[in-house]
């Protein structure tokens, strides 16, 4: 099994965070939602997006392997906002992300952590504990995507 480590995302990883997303939706979303609502999805993303998130009160979290950012996870306050890993060589990295994700926020005094899942993920938050909430939508990129809320306690 691969070790995964851990650390702050600074803005110098903005460009590979970026890329990494838009290749983790392409791969890990197929099948969830269209190809159209994918692209729509991703058409506007920028790395000074993830560069905005960084300095603006997000707390990003990078996931590394042999030195290689290989996924990310980013929160606000009780909100678990994003968590996407490298389809190719991140597989493993969720689980080690989605912990220090549930750390920071336990750490900055949250008693839950929320988030609006992506069908194709509920699985992996419902093993590590997540409970499943409401049905929703969020509009990402002028298209209008099915998601779920979950929750933890922490």
């Amino acid at each position: 099994m691969k070790r995964f480590d851990v650390r702050r995302a600074v803005t110098a990883d903005a460009a590979l965070l970026c890329d990494l997303h838009k290749a983790s939706v392409r791969a890990l979303c197929a099948g969830t939602y269209s190809t159209a609502q994918i692209e729509l999805w991703l058409a506007l993303r920028s790395a000074d997006d993830y560069r905005r998130a960084m300095t603006s009160g997000e707390v990003m979290l990078a996931a590394t392997y042999a030195d290689r950012v290989v996924g990310f996870a980013s929160t606000k306050g009780a909100a678990l906002l994003a968590l996407y890993v490298d389809p190719k060589l991140g597989r493993g990295a969720g689980g080690s992300l989605l912990l220090a994700a549930e750390e920071q926020a336990r750490g900055a005094g949250e008693p839950v952590l929320h988030l609006q899942s992506t069908p194709n993920a509920v699985a992996f938050y419902r093993k590590h504990g997540y409970m499943r909430g409401a049905r929703a939508t969020v509009r990402r990129g002028g298209v209008e995507l099915p998601v779920l809320d979950m929750h933890k306690a922490l």
